[in-house]
Order: C-alpha cells, then structure tokens, then sequence
C-alpha cells in the first residue's frame, strides 16, 4: 500500500504544474555559480516549462492492399488528421511553429513532399514548416520528442507531431545495392535481417514459446475489438471519405472509413494453432501472432501549457522524458526492454511507479521510449 500511494504521489507530481524550486533546493545564484545569477538556469513558475499534449486524432488503421485504404494516397491519409487538430481545437494554423511527420518506407524526399502537399490540404499557411523524420518503427514518438524538446528549448510554443506509412504503396525491402563490406561485419549483415527472421532469434534466444504469442494474440484481438464495441476508439478516429477500386472490375466505389478493419474479434488459440510459420520452417511467428502491414496516419498537438490553458485546452498528458537506446541487430525486438528503463530513470520515476506501458514493434536496433504522464 506504501509503494502505491508512493507512486501516486510521484504522478500527481507530474500532472501539476512545474514549480520555480522545491522548500528543501538551494536557489541558483552568484555564491554557487561561478558564472553568475544571469548564467544561472532559473525554472520558471508554473505553467511556462511543462510541454503538454492536447489533442490526439488518428485515422482507422487499415490492412495494406487489401484494406480500407488500399487506394488511398499517403497525403489523402494525413491531410484528414492535420486538419482534425485545426478544428476540433479551434487552433489558428498559423501559430504552429512547425510539422515534424515519423515517416519509414517511402524515399525521403518523395514523403517529405507528400507530406507538405496534405499540410496544404488541411488548412495550414505556407508559413508553417514540416519536415520528416525517419527513426524506422519508432518514427512517430521521435516525431513527438523533436516537437516536445524543440518546445522547451523555446524554439516555438505550439507543434504537431504525426506519423505516416501506406504499406500498400510502399513495402518493405531493400532499394539500391547493397555494399558487400556487410559481409565481414557481423552487425552491419544484420542491419538487413527481414523483421520476421529477428523475431525469431528473440523467441529462441529469450524462450518465446509459439503458445505464449499465440495467446497474446488472441488476448490482443480480444481487447480490441471490446474497446471498438465500447466506442473507446469513437473520439480519436477521424472518418476519411475515399474510395475502394474493385481489383477485377476497376469500377470506383465511395466509401468512409472511420473503423480498424485488422481486428478479429473471433480469433481463437485452436485457430491460431493451425497456421504455419511464416518467415522459419521451425519458428513460432506466424501470420496470426505477428502484426499486420498497415495504413493510416496520426497526430498530435504539443504546447506550452501556459498556452493550453490560456486557450481551455484539456491536458491529455505531460510530455517528461525520452530515450533512445541501440541493440543487437539481430534481436532487434528487445529494444523496448532497455529503452524503457532508460525513460523512466530520466523521468526520475521507477519501474514500479509506471501503471501501464505501451509497447510498439521495432523494425531496426534503435528504440525510443517516451514517458507520458496522464
């Protein structure tokens, strides 16, 4: 009970507004710092240095080339969201201090084009910049990290971050040749390793037996489809009016998508069992218990809270802390696991202060972690 109310202590903490110095921490001044009081960092009061998220939208998540996005363009996906932050919070494009899109598949500079090109579509001036940023699965939380950090280093108040990827039209492989120096370095010939050959040295390496996916799966399907039927997704999916082209016909058909269409809400351990392995004659990943390739976009809203409050914005988090951490490239999924501490030392919180932990998959050894209090 001590450890609970302990940790309860320490995430009110982090929900409260910063304070300029606690009872017991000496001031900053020309005594204890030789460069003096005007080199002295001095945190201000509450509500200037807290970076708080305000807004989150996302489109439905579809299957890649065979979803509901299957002949939606990558700018048609992110346009919708960008434009959903505009109205829903009544925000003036024109404060925004800049765009970052986490981005993978599709070249650079095609996506980074794409992505100004749906800035456009919703509403936002030519003032306001974006770029992209590549940290491979990982892509959207650096996108959150740049927008937050930029903020506290007061390079702007308010900033979006959003995340990208149409699977249909960009797969995953290797472009262009391949230096055969990656030959003699051990790491760098793993750096090329398909993802469902990496999931399986986790599962052999750390113990992963093909039952304990498999029930995750299930479980994972499970509660997806109980928190759709709920209408815990209603508030955060934007609908998208677009279209689906019959493959044998080529005729066009209007629809709005507004739903995830990966959920199987029937998937049962015997259905699971029957499936074959997927990337190893032997291995335990399998098209049921690994995830799907996908498309959608998503975004957030990022500001001082000083400002949130200043517009009466609801304070859906607090942005505290973020950590990116190299692994073994061939077992490149264990990332989150070193990740993860590393975020919540930074935070100044504990493992055991942390109630719930999203996990994403990885694609390369690098995985960011970002703690979020809410």
């Amino acid at each position: 009970m001590e450890k609970a109310l302990h940790r309860q202590r320490i995430l009110l903490q982090h929900l409260q507004p910063s304070s300029s110095q606690t009872s017991d921490s000496p001031a900053i001044s020309a005594s204890i710092c030789s460069a003096g009081e005007a080199a002295g960092y001095h945190r201000k009061p509450a509500f200037d240095d807290d970076v708080v998220i305000v807004a989150a939208y996302r489109t439905a998540i579809c299957k890649a080339k065979r979803g509901g996005f299957k002949d939606t363009l990558a700018d048609d996906l992110l346009a919708p969201v960008l434009k959903a932050v505009i109205e829903k919070t009544r925000l003036n494009p024109s404060e925004v201090g800049d765009i970052v899109v986490g981005t993978v598949l599709a070249p650079g500079s095609t996506r980074a084009m794409e992505c100004r090109m749906a800035a456009f579509y919703a509403g936002f001036p030519e003032t306001v910049p974006l770029r992209t940023v590549n940290r491979q699965c990982s892509s959207g939380l650096q996108a959150v990290a740049d927008v937050a950090t930029a903020i506290k280093a007061g390079l702007y108040d308010i900033g979006i971050a959003a995340g990208l990827e149409s699977m249909t039209v960009n797969s995953i492989s290797v472009v262009g040749q391949v230096n055969p120096k990656v030959e003699i370095f051990t790491q760098a010939r793993d750096c090329l390793l398909p993802m469902g050959i990496t999931s399986e040295n986790v599962a052999q390496r750390f113990g992963v037996t093909r039952q304990e996916q498999d029930l995750a799966a299930v479980e994972s399907h499970r509660r997806a489809a109980a928190a759709t039927a709920s209408g815990k997704f209603k508030d955060e999916i934007i609908p998208v009016n677009t279209k689906i082209v019959d493959p044998k016909t080529g005729v066009e058909k209007r629809v709005t998508i507004s739903v995830d269409d990966g959920i199987r809400p029937n998937t049962t351990i015997a259905d699971l069992a029957k499936l074959k392995p997927a990337f190893k004659k032997d291995g335990t990943t399998t098209a049921g218990n690994a995830s799907q390739v996908s498309d959608g976009a998503g975004a957030v809203l990022l500001m001082k809270r000083s400002l949130a409050v200043q517009k009466g914005l609801p304070i859906l988090g607090v942005f505290r802390s973020f950590s990116a951490v190299g692994v073994d490239p061939s077992v490149m999924g264990i990332g989150p696991a070193v990740a993860i501490p590393a975020a919540v030392k930074s935070a100044g919180l504990q493992i055991d202060d942390i109630n719930l932990f999203e996990i994403n998959e990885v694609l390369v050894p690098i995985i960011a972690a970002n703690i979020m209090v809410n």
